[in-house]
């Protein structure tokens, strides 16, 4: 009989903090997700493309989620809360305990100096060879150097760091700690002796012991304090865990967590990530613009390859284009919602696919293959015969072509053939989209059931650092189940013709003519 039987009265929390939205979802061990509440995270934006968010409005807004779950727990109170988050983003910590100042977006541009600086010091090659990354503005790193150039008074209170989960799990227990799968995003840790490289922080004046303790997956970080339980309605002491890095919670939640597993999280960013049994750390994987790093679960890695603009894609079409479509009257939310609606009435109207237009889909540049921060979107072969809907078409269809390219490198660059991808994320409501990647494969596409896999697997960690789960064998008994998705041999014959002969040709080609290196 599974462990978490036993416990089934008891219910878990697992929380996901986004740079879109913050989620808490309620899982009943047997049973699944009972409820999930959601919450924006409050993005603030500077000039020249800066981001950050404000620490107290990020605490809100997990504190008002979990206490939402605790309120639908009702007499099942949850017995343990898991945290995974965001990557890079991170805060000063100072003496109290308490994060000074604000933290930078993941993909917040400003510390761009400060990563080629890096680039500088130790070469490319050798910090991928140690961390799994390239000297990129995004990483931990390359922000701690900015913020101790540009926010000299905040860097000075700085006594610890800690990124976005590891700042909830203190605020919640007073105590700081993470997990090694958002450890190795920061630009300062060894992917392969799993610790953190002294000398790399060195560079931005801080050591090892002002960073997080990495503990085993599933071991609690502590418990809520006295303060943190008034507040949240929870028994004092209640285990608080850091599930890690947020796909990698995903991976959990999907059951993603074998060598050879492939995960397609779709977000506002998508995420191609093939698990493996240690880091690939080849000079082809770092040419390509694949970082590699540490699963969540102990003894597994992966390479995972980005795509920064998917959802956002959709967000920036329906905004530039459909801003406006549903009247003056509409509330926020109701605007929200019809312009989305409309969205995908064009997606009707145009058909099946693949539509002739092609779409090269880097609003926020490209990551892998062939790194390129500053491609841009681009449309090619529209004509004055093609109107909204074969943009939101093209729009859709390019994005699949550049996650088929990534998974085609994967598997070439790893030598694993890929026999089936699962797919996760807000995305996967979008049935036009689902049934284009089903198209181009490769393999089977698995559509994982939940929409918070993230949540779901934060959740099953929870179980963990309570006893539940006695091991992530049981816990994974309750990972989401998943739908196979097909497509018919006609379309995939149309759009792997459209793929090969027609998109990755032009990709390759302008590539080519010098707008990437």
């Amino acid at each position: 009989m599974p462990a978490h039987r036993g416990a089934a009265a008891r219910t878990l929390i697992g929380v996901d903090i986004g740079s879109t939205s913050i989620k808490a979802a309620l899982l009943a061990p047997g049973s699944g997700v009972l409820h999930v509440a959601r919450r924006a995270t409050e993005t603030h934006t500077v000039r020249g493309g800066g981001a950050y968010h404000r620490p107290s409005e990020v605490l809100a807004a997990v504190n008002s989620a979990i206490v939402e779950c605790v309120a639908h727990a009702g007499r099942r109170k949850p017995g343990a809360i898991g945290i995974a988050s965001m990557s890079e983003s991170g805060v000063p910590i100072d003496r109290r305990n308490q994060p000074v100042g604000e933290i930078l977006a993941w993909y917040d541009p400003r510390p761009d100096r400060q990563a080629a600086w890096l680039e500088r010091q130790i070469g490319a090659a050798q910090l991928f060879a140690r961390t799994g990354l390239r000297p990129e503005p995004k990483y931990t790193l390359a922000k701690v150097l900015w913020l101790r150039e540009q926010r000299a008074a905040d860097f000075t209170r700085l006594r610890r760091w800690a990124g976005v989960a590891e700042m909830v799990g203190l605020d919640l227990t007073g105590e700081l700690a993470t997990n090694a799968s958002l450890a190795c995003r920061t630009l300062a840790f060894d992917v392969t002796s799993r610790t953190w490289d002294a000398e790399l922080l060195g560079l931005a004046s801080l050591g090892p012991d002002e960073m997080p303790v990495v503990l085993p997956l599933g071991q609690a970080v502590g418990g809520l304090t006295a303060a943190a339980a008034t507040r949240l309605g929870l028994p004092s002491g209640t285990p608080v865990a850091i599930a890690g890095h947020d796909h990698m919670a995903a991976a959990i939640g999907a059951g993603v967590t074998k060598p050879g597993d492939v995960l397609d999280s779709m977000g506002s960013a998508e995420a191609a990530l093939l698990v493996t049994a240690a880091p690939v750390l080849t000079e082809e994987i770092r040419r390509g613009g694949f970082s590699t790093g540490c699963h969540a679960i102990d003894g597994l890695a992966y390479v995972v390859g980005g795509l920064q603009s998917s959802g956002a894609l959709v967000e920036w079409f329906v905004n530039t284009f459909l801003a406006g479509a549903e009247g003056p009257a509409a509330g926020a939310d109701a605007a929200e919602g019809d312009r989305y609606a409309r969205f995908v009435q064009l997606l009707d109207r145009a058909g099946a696919g693949p539509v002739e237009p092609l779409v090269r889909p880097y609003l926020r540049g490209r990551t892998a293959p062939h790194r390129d921060p500053s491609a841009t979107l681009e449309f090619e072969g529209l004509r004055e015969t093609h109107g909204l809907s074969d943009m939101a078409a093209a729009m859709i269809d390019g994005a699949a072509y550049h996650v088929r390219w990534m998974l085609d490198e994967l598997a070439r660059t790893t030598g694993t053939p890929l026999d089936r991808v699962k797919l996760t994320g807000g995305g996967v409501r979008n049935r036009r989209w689902v049934i284009a990647k089903a198209a181009l494969g490769p393999g089977r596409l698995e559509v994982v059931r939940t929409d918070e896999a993230a949540a779901l697997g934060a959740a099953l960690v929870a179980g963990l650092a309570c006893g539940a789960y006695g091991s992530v064998t049981d816990a994974l008994v309750d990972a989401s189940p998943f739908d196979r998705v097909t497509a018919s041999p006609g379309l995939r014959a149309r759009y792997d013709a459209a793929y090969l002969d027609r998109w990755l040709p032009a990709t390759i080609t302008h590539l080519r003519q010098g707008s990437g290196a």
